[in-house]
């Protein structure tokens, strides 16, 4: 199971591990329903790669 972020209305937001398809859960401090969030990713590619280390498929 992924683990997604919610928001309730009072701005409480809350990371938790739910089955694909979820999009409100209970806020666990107001009890009202916190609704799914994008949240953003810390994903970041550096350096030169496999792409310039040769793996592509154009050989220079």
């Amino acid at each position: 199971m992924p683990v997604y972020e919610f928001e309730c209305p009072e701005g409480t937001i809350t990371e938790k591990f739910v089955k694909m398809g979820t999009e409100e859960i209970e806020c666990p401090n107001c009890h009202k329903k916190a609704k799914k969030i994008i949240s953003r990713c810390t994903f970041e590619l550096k350096g030169g790669g496999w792409f310039a280390d040769g793996y592509s498929s154009n050989k220079k």
